[in-house]
């Protein structure tokens, strides 16, 4: 058998007649062969890593949507004979400066923008390097860098939809980060979907969050505050952390959830399920979030012509649980 026919059945095994293939593999394992990648890069003259730069920071709470997202594309690069090479646990100007350095090094074939804007320094960035650059989670399409995101703004519009069909008519939005693409997006779907409903800005409270659990206390210290007659009796968060926090603390107070107010979030966070009262969410599909953009590099790489303004929406799923219910309009 032919060399080259050995070598396609090993690295590209849907090049080859299954019996070949089936043949080829038997004997390397007879023989304990596997492929040694980093020697096959250097004789082809490219790298089969992919580098991931997370973002400015890895907040670790309820909801995992990076880290989740980030298994997710390892798994899928590692299935497809690529490794993964994590940029960064946090980012200072020297991080970036590092990132910058490897994306022009020659080490890597592709990047993936893990929920982050490109990395610069000295005037550059990695979009600078000549490699494939893909965005996930932010939308990036329209400066040219194809994406792969959730479909924020039409699953946060359900979920408004589904407790104004309860019955709903006060809200308050506890938002995440100004400058923030899922806050933008997030909170855009609650302005327009209520005012769609006929619901005026006087009967929706959007307040200032940081998708953290401490943004969840604030606005619940803040809707403790304003007189029971008055206040809103759902409450849309940016996150299911928000969230968390918001219904601890109004439970602390005395209150009732669904009981007094209504509540959820948004990410799916799989500690919700087992809270009480259990959290209704927006679930994200983070693990074929991550398969998208491991796929989407991966074809770059391998040269497929991919249009800059390529832009994969994932839907998101309502997950209606025990911390909302049906009230008198």
């Amino acid at each position: 058998m032919a060399t080259s026919t050995v070598s396609r059945a090993l690295t590209k095994p849907g090049r080859i007649a299954e019996p070949t293939r089936l043949k080829v593999e038997a004997a390397a394992r007879k023989l304990g062969y596997t492929v040694n990648q980093t020697a096959r890069s250097l004789r082809v003259g490219q790298t089969r890593t992919v580098m991931i730069v997370l973002p400015e920071s890895l907040y670790i709470g309820a909801s995992q949507t990076v880290l989740e997202g980030l298994e997710s594309v390892a798994k899928t690069l590692t299935e497809r004979g690529y490794h993964l090479l994590i940029a960064n646990v946090s980012r200072d100007a020297s991080t970036d400066e590092h990132i910058i350095t490897t994306a022009f090094g020659g080490t890597i074939c592709g990047i993936i923008l893990m929920a982050t804007l490109p990395p610069r320094a000295g005037g550059l960035t990695v979009a600078d390097a000549g490699l494939p650059v893909v965005s996930l989670h932010f939308d990036q399409s329209g400066d040219g860098i194809p994406s792969v995101v959730s479909n924020d703004f039409a699953a946060i519009a359900q979920a408004v939809q589904a407790l104004f069909d309860m019955g709903h008519r006060r809200f308050i939005y506890v938002g995440g980060r100004v400058d923030n693409y899922h806050e933008r997006q997030r909170v855009s779907g609650v302005r327009k979907t209520l005012a769609s409903l006929g619901v005026a800005d006087p009967f929706l409270t959007v307040m200032r969050g940081d998708f953290n659990f401490g943004g969840g206390v604030r606005a619940a210290e803040q809707f403790l505050a304003t007189p029971a007659a008055e206040r809103a009796s759902a409450i849309v968060c940016a996150n299911d952390d928000t969230a968390i926090g918001f219904i601890k603390t109004v439970s602390d107070a005395g209150l009732n959830v669904p009981g007094d107010v209504s509540v959820v979030g948004f990410d799916g966070a799989p500690v919700g399920a087992f809270m009480v009262p259990s959290l209704s969410t927006i679930q994200q599909s983070t693990t074929e979030l991550g398969l998208h953009a491991a796929d989407l590099i991966i074809r770059m790489v391998e040269g497929e012509t991919v249009a800059p303004a390529e832009r994969i929406e994932v839907p998101c799923q309502l997950v209606l649980r025990q911390s909302v219910r049906e009230i008198a309009s």
